[in-house]
């Protein structure tokens, strides 16, 4: 087998362990090697991210702990729509991606936390309270007061529906939560971020809470320019501003 086409085997590899997000390189021999060599060898990294455009998808890091870290191209075969979630109604889409950005809002308010490397935390009823403030924020806009810009009608449906849902609903047997609740579908959409390594089980920390890795900021920062998360982040920092000035008036 000729160098050349060995090379190609090899950054073909290190892809297939990129499109692996729970894997790890720290307990792979091999995927931390190939690692090394993609930070290494510009040759070799060069195969690595032609291969991975090539599949609709390009690197954004090689972390010694996370691994290749993908970020799917739009339109690409790796991208994940809400849209294609047949499970669910228009809305209920609407509402798990509200809740998507509302974590990410959340936990980096500001650019120097997307810039940093701080291992965030995170908990189910913490998401919820942030998401309800929200709600209060867009009624209060939809209604003109405050001199806060009136959201589109996409927005607005999605607000009514959330504010309707209660935040914790048992279930008849009383084991968990209804699909109806709202802590019910941040929690899946932090277990979905679980499963795809970008966060980790907290249970330390209590029922329902997350860490979220690197590799969620990485991915949160391709997606940082877009309007809902810099809105979501506006009110996250003005919800912060004003804790701290109750807190200073206390």
């Amino acid at each position: 087998m000729s160098t050349a086409v060995s090379g190609l085997e090899d950054a073909a590899e290190l892809v297939r362990y990129g499109c692996q997000p729970r894997r790890r390189p720290l307990a792979d021999a091999r995927y931390r090697d190939l690692l090394q060599r993609y930070r290494m060898d510009s040759a070799f990294r060069d195969r690595v991210d032609a291969i991975a455009q090539g599949l609709g998808a390009e690197v954004i890091a090689a972390h010694p702990q996370e691994g290749l870290v993908l970020h799917a191209v739009e339109g690409g075969l790796f991208t994940y729509r809400l849209k294609d979630d047949l499970r669910r109604t228009p809305l209920q889409r609407m509402v798990t991606g509200l809740v998507h950005v509302a974590i990410a809002a959340r936990v980096y308010p500001t650019e120097h936390d997307l810039d940093g490397e701080s291992v965030k935390r995170i908990g189910v009823g913490e998401v919820d309270e942030f998401l309800r403030h929200l709600v209060e924020q867009l009624r209060k806009a939809s209604q003109g007061e405050d001199g806060l810009p009136v959201p589109g009608a996409a927005v607005d449906a999605v607000w009514r529906l959330y504010a309707v849902r209660p935040s914790r609903k048992p279930t008849a047997g009383g084991r968990g939560l209804t699909q109806s609740s709202t802590q019910s579908v941040i929690r899946e959409v932090l277990e979905w971020l679980v499963h795809q390594g970008m966060a980790l089980h907290a249970p330390e920390l209590g029922a329902g809470h997350y860490r979220l890795l690197h590799r969620f900021r990485l991915q949160v920062r391709e997606a940082a320019a877009l309007p809902a998360f810099e809105t979501l982040r506006d009110i996250r920092r003005a919800q912060s501003t004003d804790t701290d000035t109750d807190t200073e008036g206390t």
